[in-house]
């Protein structure tokens, strides 16, 4: 059995980083051998689910190597291993997942890193995937042809996990690299002290020069800011020149940030802009299952459906209401189930239902005066385009429906429908009017299942 594992061992040491091998494999540990099936330990729920949805095939394929040459083990099934009994009686848990070393640049930093937010604990899913990736090809050094990474997303979607996981991943290599993570505000709030206390010749120091990587959150709070944008320009220019990796996050892209620089924009916008959007169903599932195994809850498939059906938008929400239900369980002794978790997330849970594209072309027909064969139609009078657009906009708004989906209600392709959501969007900050029909709208769809 040992020897079996460790041949196995020495072939994912070939095919994964030495970061990967030691955190996600080391720990696993040989239980058994039984009807030619090898039985893997692991330390908890969590690191089984890890393990289980990112290394279990490259493992496998690791065995299917090894039968060529008539190994006694036909394939391989993962358990929460028990705990290490040594002699003398003593009972010791395996080893667990490592954690990143205490790292002392972490201090340097306005805001320290969340310990939580690292690459291995973010779920990727189809909205976040291409966010994710740039973020770990920036963070592992892979050409991108880029040194700069915009990340564009909603509050509570998962910019500031990447942002900060970049941060983790570089220092966990080397300690020794100086970075910077902070808000927009923060850095704004240090340059007028030092303008104020005649420091700026060290401020400029500090950033231009003593910086390797620069984290800068909520990018937007600079609008307006004339000569802190003239100052980060700068900052910006010197780190690019010595390949320094910058990190800015938004929740909107660089063009429509009011009142910034034509230079500062420019800037912006030679960054490699990366967007998360909201998680489909399936990934929202993963995220509430990895919230419950993390706070070693039992929560049913049932409760976890329940919630993904109605938790859109906002991860930092999930774990809310996953937090919440724990507490409310153990406090008065119930069990988790659907009642509790309508009772205890009544203020959080969204309400939204189950709506069809039909019943939204319907009352968007009724509301703009056209039908939905206009709609599904190619028209382009103006007339029949924004009726069109804003059914798009509440379809995906409103349902979990792919872009692919509602584009065959519409009769659309895909391409169209995002370009329709993104135009409804950005013209809903702009135009008061639009924006109270479109809350109307959803109003009314609410009313239907109240």
């Amino acid at each position: 059995m040992e020897s079996v594992w460790g041949e196995i061992c020495s072939i994912l040491k070939g095919t994964l980083s030495t970061h990967n091998f030691k955190t996600w494999i080391d720990p696993l540990q040989p239980l058994r051998i039984e009807n030619n099936i090898l039985c893997l330990g692991c330390p908890n729920r969590f690191f089984l689910a890890w393990v289980r949805d990112n290394y279990f095939q490259q493992i496998k394929a690791a065995l299917s190597r090894l039968m060529e040459q008539r190994v006694r083990v036909e394939t391989i099934e993962l358990a929460v291993a028990p705990p290490l009994i040594k002699p003398g009686g003593t009972v010791t848990a395996i080893p667990q997942q490592q954690e990143l070393p205490e790292i002392d640049v972490y201090r340097q930093s306005p805001i320290r890193f969340n310990r939580r937010f690292t690459f291995e604990r973010f779920v990727v899913g189809v909205a976040n995937q291409f966010a994710y990736s740039a973020a770990q090809a920036m963070a592992t050094g892979r050409e991108i042809n880029r040194d700069s990474l915009y990340l564009l997303a909603d509050p509570g979607l998962g910019k500031s996990h990447l942002s900060q996981a970049i941060g983790h991943h570089l220092l966990s290599r080397n300690a020794q690299q100086t970075v910077y993570y902070l808000t927009a505000e923060d850095f704004t709030n240090e340059l007028v002290y030092s303008l104020k206390n005649h420091g700026i010749e060290e401020f400029k120091n500090k950033y231009r020069r003593g910086c390797d990587v620069l984290v800068l959150e909520e990018i937007h709070f600079l609008s307006g800011k004339e000569k802190v944008q003239a100052e980060l320009t700068y900052t910006l220019d010197c780190l690019a020149e010595k390949k320094k990796k910058v990190v800015f996050t938004s929740s909107r892209l660089p063009k429509d940030i009011p009142r910034l620089g034509r230079h500062f924009v420019s800037r912006l916008n030679n960054c490699l802009i990366s967007t998360i959007e909201p998680p489909d169903y399936e990934t929202r599932l993963r995220i509430l299952e990895r919230k419950a195994i993390e706070n070693e809850m039992t929560v049913t498939d049932a409760v976890l459906e329940f919630l993904a059906r109605h938790l859109k938008k906002d991860v930092r929400k999930m774990e809310s209401c996953i937090n919440n239900l724990g507490a409310k369980s153990k406090l008065l002794k119930r069990p988790i189930n659907i009642p509790l978790a309508e009772e205890t997330l009544a203020e959080l849970v969204e309400r939204t239902g189950c709506f069809s594209p039909d019943s939204i072309m319907d009352l968007v027909g009724r509301h703009y005066q056209v039908s939905i064969d206009e709609m599904r139609s190619p028209s382009r009078r103006k007339n029949v385009v924004l009726p069109r657009n804003v059914g798009m906009y509440l379809c995906r708004q409103m349902t979990d429906l792919s872009l692919e989906s509602i584009g065959q209600a519409f009769s659309r392709n895909h391409s169209t429908v995002l370009y329709s959501v993104n135009q409804i969007e950005s013209r809903k900050r702009k135009d008061a009017k639009l924006k109270n029909q479109i809350s109307f709208l959803t109003d009314q769809l609410n009313r239907q299942i109240n």
